[in-house]
């Protein structure tokens, strides 16, 4: 529907003929975004928990993970007393007056006795950061034990790194009974105690001689929805209009979801295998549906089939979407959620083509552990409810997805493929290339992505049983390099401008690729949360201008404008001749009748002047213009810049049925037409 003209003109054209419309729709299931428990999108992110390790245990993580994040002297001096990372002595001064103990803990493993003296203070404290710009408020729960009676237990915010300074404070009394007491707190910051960006101490402290244990204390700003979800993320999130949200990634192949389920308090800590940190499991399946639910997504759930059984994945299954007759639908019942849950779609393992994958597998076995999973929970998914094979990337993919297709094509709707792409990973180790070839390349990779779907098309067609029906679902995409690398990548312009590449080529492409999840929802491409302040990514921003603005009918449309060639530079994709700098795609509302242009100008040191002309459509004058830009490719939004790259709104006039406009340099422009 989209066709290019090489042209060296000073001016391109751009034609856009409304009577001419892809039968197939658009789905809105391109649109989709991906959440995995990876570095802080859950815990640090979708989750409004402030505490790290909050069940006090051995921090379970891998020995990279403790150098990367616990570097800091103190850390090491307070693992010398016996606290667990990342706690700290509230004084340094009070010498070894904590015990860790193992057995009989309130929650998991480990909990800390704290060892009291005279007319001193004694407690434990962790740096945190708030989010003070929206709540002063915040409340928690702590399990506490004494064997000497009734205790005051103090909590408190303190000035960071000093002690002694109190900001709010308020006592717990532990009764004396012997026994786990879980006892609720709140703690109220006055206006002005704490800045913006601020870290403060969190600590827990006793007075005198006395001695007790503690274990599981949790933190949570008071506006946390349902207890638990941060409100700026679901804001954040709500506003994309993500139809899907995937929930897998590597982690799921050593994700056991019953960890994940029923009372939080008894939610054992684990170790996230695949990311070598620990997993707290406070946000399972059922806090999953919430935060779907509270965005306007459908869950897309990868089952474990790494170190999973086909009965555990059937298990999952029910529970989720089981009536409230089956075993696991009472048992969800059990836990507050009568109804069965809206699933979108299973996923059928990730990635398990890959050895850095748990329980990864050969193609044939892959085929013959997807048949066997597939087999056990056929009967109970709905009708409407996906169902997606683990395929392979579209570099690497004959032998496996052959395999699969072989095997399990009369049982096959959807193969997955991924690309994760390294924006300087090289085809030729050796070569430098400058830097103006390695960002045309990495600018060109939408298009030789495109180009490359049509050997997975044929193959799937070549068999009689997959011929026509089954299609690919792009369970993950996204653009990597190295941070303070000179390169577009997922957390700047440049990445947000492959990005708006990547979703121009999906909209063409949909009828074959109707499934798609940006990585990730929080972090990576999406949105970030940092020192308590929630921003979007560039690309994060590129991404709501089509998942809100695109209609579901793809147009005809010709451009005649300048392009490039790029030569064998990255290694996962070949030379990809004739690259438009301008990447244009035109859709219509069906329901409103809008038309919205998407032009995306790769070429990052010139603007260009375009007519753009519309047949088969009466325009009402007038069109909303919206640019994402700024001054350089490698700009970006932090916590201090949150919204320093941001879509700008404008408006310009429609003389006839053309339109005059310039796209500035490493820009994408969004044009929305109303009809008349």
């Amino acid at each position: 529907m989209t066709a290019y003209v090489r042209s060296a003109s000073s001016e391109a054209q751009i034609e856009i003929d409304a009577s001419k419309r892809s039968p197939a729709p658009i789905p809105r299931t391109i649109f989709g975004t991906f959440l995995e428990d990876i570095g802080q999108s859950v815990f640090g992110g979708v989750s409004a928990e402030l505490l790290d390790n909050p069940s006090l245990e051995d921090y379970h993580a891998s020995l990279t993970t403790l150098r990367e994040r616990f570097s800091a002297p103190d850390f090491a001096r307070s693992t010398e007393r016996g606290l667990p990372l990342p706690w700290l002595p509230l004084h340094w001064d009070d010498g070894w007056r904590y015990e860790p103990r193992w057995g009989q803990a309130a929650n998991s493993e480990c909990y800390l006795y704290l060892m009291g003296l005279k007319d001193r203070e004694v407690g434990i404290r962790q740096s945190v950061y708030l989010p003070i710009e929206r709540e002063r408020d915040y409340q928690g729960v702590l399990f506490a034990l004494s064997n000497e009676g009734a205790l005051d237990l103090q909590v408190s915010f303190r000035k960071h790194d000093v002690p002694d300074k109190i900001l709010a404070q308020s006592l717990v009394n532990v009764p004396g009974t012997g026994h786990w007491t879980k006892l609720p707190f709140r703690l109220s910051l006055p206006e002005g105690a704490v800045a913006a960006l601020e870290a403060v101490d969190f600590a827990v402290s006793i007075q005198g001689d006395h001695r007790l244990a503690v274990d599981e204390i949790r933190l949570y700003p008071s506006d946390a929805v349902e207890g638990l979800l941060d409100p700026d993320m679901i804001k954040a999130a709500k506003a994309l209009h993500t139809p899907l949200l995937r929930y897998g990634g590597n982690f799921t192949s050593g994700y056991h979801w019953e960890d994940g389920i029923g009372p939080i308090d008894e939610r054992r800590t684990m170790l996230n295998q695949s990311w070598a940190y620990p997993e707290y499991n406070e946000f399972g399946t059922d806090e999953l549906m919430t935060f779907c639910r509270l965005i306007g997504a459908r869950p897309q759930i990868c089952l474990n089939l790494g170190g999973g059984t086909p009965a555990e994945g059937r298990a999952w299954v029910e529970y989720c979407q089981g009536g409230p007759d089956t075993v696991q639908g009472k048992r969800r019942a059990a836990n507050g959620h009568p109804e069965p849950y809206p699933v979108a779609a299973w996923e059928l393992g990730n990635e398990l083509w890959g050895k850095f994958q748990i329980g990864w597998q050969t193609p044939e076995g892959y085929a013959e552990r997807y048949q066997t999973f597939y087999q056990a929970i056929r009967d109970i998914v709905p009708t409407d409810t996906m169902i997606f094979a683990n395929g392979a990337d579209l570099d690497a993919f004959k032998q496996w997805n052959g395999a699969v297709i072989a095997r399990d094509g009369a049982d096959l709707s959807y193969l997955t493929t991924h690309f994760v792409v390294g924006m300087e990973d090289l085809k030729d180790k050796n070569q430098k290339p400058d830097r103006d070839t390695l960002w045309a390349a990495d600018f060109a990779i939408p298009v030789g992505v495109g180009r490359a779907l049509e050997p997975m098309r044929d193959q799937i067609n070549a068999s009689p049983v997959t011929r026509d029906r089954a299609k690919l679902a792009f369970t993950e995409w996204l653009f990597w390099a190295p941070e303070h690398r000179e390169l577009p990548r997922w957390d700047n312009l440049g990445g947000a401008i492959d990005a708006a590449g990547w979703l121009n080529m999906l909209l063409q492409h949909a009828e074959f690729v109707p499934v798609s999840d940006m990585t990730g929802l929080i972090e990576f491409g999406g949105i970030y949360k940092k020192r308590g302040r929630v921003y979007l990514t560039p690309q994060c921003w590129a991404f709501s201008l089509y998942s809100n603005y695109a209609g579901d009918v793809l147009l005809s449309t010709r451009v005649t404008s300048d392009e490039y060639d790029v030569g064998p530079v990255l290694s996962r994709l070949p030379a990809i001749p004739n690259v438009p700098y301008l990447d244009v795609v035109a859709t219509m509302d069906s329901g409103h009748g809008h038309v919205t242009l998407f032009v995306v100008n790769r070429n990052w040191k010139t603007a260009k002047e375009a007519a753009i002309r519309i047949s088969g459509f009466q325009s009402a004058g007038q069109a909303t213009v919206r640019t994402l830009y700024s001054k350089s490719v490698l700009d970006g939004n932090n916590e201090e810049r949150p919204v320093a790259v941001q879509p700008i709104t404008s408006t310009v006039g429609i003389s006839g049925d053309t339109l005059h406009y310039t796209f500035p340099e490493h820009s994408i422009t969004v044009i929305t037409l109303s009809g008349r």
